[in-house]
């Protein structure tokens, strides 16, 4: 096998084992600072669409296992966890059609750069919570977004995608076209048989008065804040997001409830939030707002807790569980966390709704509790991954499934499901279809460096 040939075919890069910048170049792969242990023989830098497929055949015929990556960001690596990786970073398109209300949008294009360019329009899509994230892995994996309680899981606002297949064909699937494609390329998330080149998707009117508002309490508090944010987020209209995020704090653990209203009106806004916060638990060590909040603010919030380079362990959990005791475990947790920068979210979607039976993302809940692990050294890696994994197996017994795009799919005996289990089926079945010799994903269960 000599790399020469697939390099004469590229109009990208290729970085082999033998060239000199090959182990930084697979750092460089993922986000997380705790690389990956495994390390690709070969990175392919797509220029476009073509060098994609020219690598997939390549790859094929030298039976080499194949990933695609698109921004690195999932916590357990397994964008490089495969012989050939295929980096879609150059991939970055968008193009919007205002009367039309559509995008077309490259696989690397980012939430934030998609957020911006819609807002200068007055349009929107059910964007992810972190703004460095790319949408081909969010789109794949089913896509948790703003105000997704009101606009839907973002992968079900997917007109249709270019998808380069296992045999190297591009092809075009939607609900018209390809209808097996469309349905599995829709929260499938690592199961997908293919590598997708571009997206076009279904857009709305901006909200004209997004709103925040936060109110702090001691995590000792957690009986209280869970009674009040249950009722009020019944009573809530389906435009309201609700998460309690819990960080440590000199005083000890806290619990920051917070509720952002994706409102058409700044009357509107603040009706929601008098009505929202009226049984609120008296005496908050903090209150913020309500202030005005755009995409870019919240992208800035969120970006606080995540800073990069850092060390990460990531899981997840839904749940059909009240919120107290997911947030109870969480707040007990967090306060023994090895690292002060770990915290933990618990979102409860007010009038939660059964996923609609059109695509592989199948496994959801009317609560999602996500947990990160953030340190800076290799040598707490143990410690950490410890700590996160011992939470996750206790909210197991409260949890109904996990989100891919955040879970520890490395974490030894893990028992949630990410797919229902007819959805595997299919998948499974889809995939000895249209990737017969498994060529995506070969090796996706493999050892973080110095992991638990």
């Amino acid at each position: 096998m000599t790399y020469d040939i697939l390099k004469s075919r590229i109009r990208g890069t290729v970085i082999t084992v033998f060239d000199a910048d090959h182990a930084a170049a697979c750092d460089a792969l993922i986000w997380n600072g705790r690389k990956p242990a495994r390390q690709a023989r070969v990175i392919v830098r797509a220029a476009d669409a073509a060098d994609v497929q020219e690598a997939v055949r390549y790859a094929a015929a030298n039976g080499l296992g194949l990933s695609a990556r698109t921004g690195g960001h999932h916590f357990t690596g397994i964008a490089a966890k495969a012989d050939m990786v295929i980096d879609l970073g150059g991939l970055d398109t968008l193009r919007i059609d205002v009367a039309a209300r559509e995008a077309t949008i490259g696989p690397a294009a980012t939430n934030t750069r998609l957020a911006s360019a819609l807002e200068r329009h007055g349009l929107a899509f059910p964007v992810g919570h972190c703004g460095s994230v790319p949408m081909g892995g969010y789109l794949l994996g089913g896509g948790i977004g703003w105000n997704s309680n009101d606009w839907g899981f973002a992968c079900h606002s997917v007109i249709s995608v270019d998808v380069v297949l296992a045999d190297g064909r591009l092809v075009t699937a939607s609900k018209d076209a390809h209808q097996d494609i469309f349905w599995a390329v829709r929260g499938a998330g690592p199961a997908f048989f293919g590598i997708v080149t571009a997206y076009r998707i279904a857009l709305r009117e901006a909200p004209r008065a997004m709103t925040t508002l936060v109110r702090v309490y001691p995590a000792s508090r957690v009986a209280e804040v869970a009674a009040w944010a249950e009722a009020a987020v019944e009573r809530a209209p389906t435009i309201v997001e609700f998460t309690a995020k819990v960080e440590q704090s000199p005083a000890g653990p806290m619990i920051a409830a917070i509720a952002t209203v994706f409102a058409s009106s700044e009357a509107e806004a603040h009706a929601i939030l008098n009505d929202f916060g009226q049984d609120a638990p008296e005496n908050p060590v903090a209150v913020m707002g309500p202030m005005p909040t755009c995409f870019q603010t919240l992208y800035g919030i969120t970006g606080a807790s995540a800073p990069a380079g850092a060390r990460y362990g990531v899981d997840c959990a839904w749940s059909e569980a009240d919120i107290e005791p997911v947030l109870a475990q969480i707040a007990l947790a967090v306060g023994r966390a090895p690292s002060p920068k770990s915290f933990g979210l618990v979102t409860l979607r007010s009038n939660a709704r059964p996923l609609p039976a059109i695509s592989a993302f199948s496994v959801a809940g009317r609560l999602f509790a996500a947990t990160y692990g953030v340190w800076e050294d290799e040598e707490a890696d143990q410690a950490n991954m410890t700590w996160l994994r011992d939470l996750s197996a206790n909210l197991e017994l409260l949890s109904t499934g996990a989100y891919v795009g955040e879970a520890d799919l490395d974490r030894p005996g893990r028992n949630l499901p990410t797919l229902s289990a007819a959805a595997q089926r299919d998948l499974e079945t889809l995939r000895a279809r249209h990737d017969p010799n498994r060529l995506f994903r070969r090796q996706t269960a493999v050892a973080n460096r110095r992991a638990a």
